[in-house]
């Protein structure tokens, strides 16, 4: 019987379990997440598998279905398609996921000294578990997940993007002293998007793949009833380039992108007083 949706999957686990010979299932941890089960994904979406264990094995089980393996740093990804429906094994061993957990856990935003960066592969990692569902050991995986401090994650997206976003503004205003439209004008793009990503992180919307920025804002938008982020938005980055107008323009946006760094900021400082 083939797979062919969340539910089944987590329904029968054991269609998921076979994939896994050599693995010490009863010290492992193995949870479906991904897109699906945040709530973005369509009929073409992978089921996103990840497996915590001991040691990543170095042989799979010859199930005559189409494969491919692929090393991202310390984790394996071994996707797997059967029948039509994709499936990507992501394995980590404890050591990397333990590191991956503390780097989150012990972000200290009162500190004034320099936050340690977490890799682009630890921020997938960790936002996917946030809507992680256990297939095994599901007990002791919630007591886990719900010691996890997943507000964390968001400020820290919040403060990396504010970094950012001081540089993009002295680097607007240095052109446009320079009468250079046209860089600024793509470059005050780059920077209302960097706004509306951040001030979205504090409101816990951490989903680091810029493909789903519009699902996000709606989400925020029935969240919180704010119509107005999306309309904006829309508004500054479907703006046409005409020689009239672009000054102006650029101008705006800018405002725009300020005000939401500013109540970003704002969230911040609550943060560090806390």
């Amino acid at each position: 019987m083939m797979v062919t949706s969340v539910n089944q999957v987590l329904y029968q686990p054991e269609l998921i379990l076979k994939q896994l010979e050599g693995i010490e299932l009863a010290s492992s941890y193995v949870y479906i997440s991904g897109s699906l089960l945040e709530g973005f994904g369509n009929e073409k979406s992978d089921i996103d598998v990840y497996v915590i264990c001991k040691e990543i094995p170095k042989k799979f089980p010859q199930n005559n279905v189409e494969e491919s393996l692929l090393w991202e740093g310390q984790t394996l990804v071994h996707n797997v398609i059967q029948g039509g429906v994709r499936y990507d094994f992501e394995y980590w061993t404890w050591d990397c996921f333990n590191k991956s957990i503390n780097n989150l856990q012990k972000i200290d935003f009162k500190t004034e000294e320099y936050i340690e960066r977490i890799s682009d592969a630890e921020l997938d990692l960790l936002h996917r578990l946030k809507y992680a569902k256990p297939l095994i050991n599901s007990i002791d995986f919630f007591n886990f997940h719900n010691m996890l401090q997943f507000d964390n994650l968001g400020y820290y997206q919040a403060v990396i993007a504010s970094e950012i976003f001081t540089a993009l503004v002295e680097d607007i205003q240095g052109a446009l002293l320079s009468y250079d439209l046209g860089s600024a004008f793509f470059m005050v793009r780059r920077l209302v998007e960097l706004a509306t990503v951040s001030y979205l992180a504090i409101h816990g919307e951490t989903n680091p793949n810029s493909k789903w920025l519009f699902r996000k804002m709606k989400r925020y938008e029935e969240n919180t009833g704010d119509t107005q982020l999306l309309v904006k938005y829309l508004k500054y980055q479907t703006h046409p380039f005409e020689k009239a107008t672009v000054e102006g323009y650029i101008k705006e946006a800018m405002k725009f992108a300020q005000s939401l760094n500013a109540k970003v900021q704002q969230a911040l400082q609550e943060i560090q007083k806390a």
